[in-house]
């Protein structure tokens, strides 16, 4: 009886930190930090903001996988939106945190992070939304976006 509840309160507290790695999270930083005056940072994580989601449904487009708990879906955007690999989540979050990291530069806040961003990331797998490839493949599009975002 006590491992059901502890597990349920791990569901709730899973699925909310996994919005920490959704859009409107994303896009709310974006503001805050124009609201900071930090213009540069602001296009670095509005380039990954839109990088991310257009590399991601290309893959897609090409590469279909299942979820682990697959989704239904009857027009292409459903499809997309269906498709696990990679996990857009883990590819938004690790750009957005190497982005921030990148311009902050502090010990704590690395710490902080890095851990914020590992918890996002296990969500995923934990809520039966990606496998570990489609993390993976998410982290290593991240890495990918950030240098490409320092460029902007």
């Amino acid at each position: 009886m006590k491992i059901h509840k502890f597990e349920k309160y791990l569901d709730v507290f899973f699925r909310d930190i996994t919005s920490l790695g959704s859009f409107a999270f994303h896009f709310f930083l974006i503001l805050f930090i124009a609201a900071l005056g930090q213009l540069t940072l602001v296009w670095q994580l509005l380039f990954s903001f839109f990088f991310t989601l257009i590399a991601t449904t290309i893959i897609r487009m090409f590469y279909f996988k299942d979820r682990p708990h697959k989704q239904t879906h009857a027009n292409f955007i459903e499809k997309i939106d269906a498709a696990s690999f990679p996990s857009l989540h883990t590819a938004r979050t690790v750009a957005m945190v190497m982005i921030v990291l990148n311009a902050v530069q502090k010990n704590a806040v690395t710490i902080f992070l890095v851990g914020f961003s590992a918890l996002i990331i296990y969500s995923r797998v934990y809520l039966k939304k990606h496998d570990w490839e489609d993390v993976a493949g998410g982290i290593i599009l991240g890495v990918v976006t950030f240098f490409l975002a320092l460029l902007v």
